[in-house]
């Protein structure tokens, strides 16, 4: 039977639990720090469970920013992949100059050895597996073309990594024999494998245009007045191909820049811990300048008001 090893702040008084969260994640993971995002109210916990070679851990905390510099990278003596996700909350990730909104069940591949910036404005509910680095390696004979991507996890193979991913909670692997701990890796190990295609040669010039605009107004849709030439000048294009991108997926740009921001709405609205947030105030933080645009917008492709959908989830 496997052991599960856990810690929480639940028992520390209030003054205490940061530096009790960040000893807990310089022992339990890797020498990194932890910036509070809220007054008052921190909390954190993290559980793990060792399989064959990957281990799985469990985080929640208030929200936060996680961060590992080069000065932490020199003092830790161990180093790791690790493939994370948080299967209810949108965060961000900033790793090997890539920056990355991933929204709930998306997944990103980091690698210790690179500095990173986690921002857990909404709160931290992570999954993340430990990857040995010959382990990753083996199944992935170039990484980098992999790390600081974001995966997507509503289709294809990312959204068969979703599942594997999310049936690797800590708790609920201690029971299970261990005798499938290789058959689980080899799994994970296969779905990696076929992710590792961003070779854009190798897909339509169209196809290449529109990903790298989406990733840039993943990272960017929270922003007021988001203009399409300034999408297409981080993504590298001119603003005519972003059009032409847009276009051949059938969507043009604010309704995609639309989309985006609704899906995060949503996501803010159906969680109980913003409750005492307004509905124009998380209209806001999505990047609406006023709440009867954001009503319009919600209502055009939810078919209901952010105030029913919220009553709605949160009954």
């Amino acid at each position: 039977m496997r052991s599960l090893s856990s810690w929480s702040s639940e028992n520390l008084p209030e003054s205490m639990r940061l530096r009790g969260w960040r000893d807990a994640l310089h022992a339990e993971v890797l020498e990194m720090d932890a910036l509070p995002l809220q007054r008052d109210g921190f909390f954190g916990s993290i559980e793990r469970c060792t399989l064959h070679c990957i281990l799985p851990h469990q985080a929640r905390g208030a929200p936060q920013k996680v961060l590992r510099s080069a000065a932490e990278i020199a003092r830790g003596p161990r180093n790791a992949y690790y493939l994370l996700s948080q299967p209810q909350l949108p965060w961000r990730a900033v790793h090997v100059g890539r920056t990355s909104i991933l929204q709930p069940g998306d997944s990103i591949l980091i690698d210790s050895r690179e500095p990173y910036e986690f921002d857990f404005g909404v709160g931290l509910d992570d999954l993340s597996v430990e990857l040995p680095i010959d382990w990753v390696e083996r199944w992935l004979p170039e990484p980098s073309r992999l790390i600081g991507r974001p995966l997507r996890g509503d289709a294809g193979w990312g959204l068969a990594l979703r599942g594997i991913k999310e049936a690797l909670v800590p708790r609920g692997l201690v029971d299970r024999p261990c005798s499938q701990d290789e058959l689980i890796e080899d799994q994970l190990g296969g779905l990696l494998s076929l992710l590792d295609d961003v070779d854009g040669a190798q897909r339509p010039a169209m196809q290449v245009a529109y990903e790298r605009s989406l990733q840039v107004m993943r990272a960017r849709f929270m922003q007021p007045g988001l203009t399409a030439a300034e999408v297409a000048a981080d993504a590298g294009l001119s603003l005519r191909t972003l059009h032409r991108a847009m276009a051949a997926q059938g969507q043009g740009y604010l309704t995609t820049l639309m989309t985006l921001r609704v899906e995060a709405a949503a996501g803010l609205l159906a969680q109980p811990r913003f409750r005492r947030l307004g509905v124009g105030e998380i209209g806001r933080r999505c990047g609406f300048t006023n709440a009867s645009h954001f009503a319009r917008q919600f209502h055009r492709q939810r078919q209901m008001t952010p105030q029913a959908f919220r009553a709605h989830a949160l009954r």
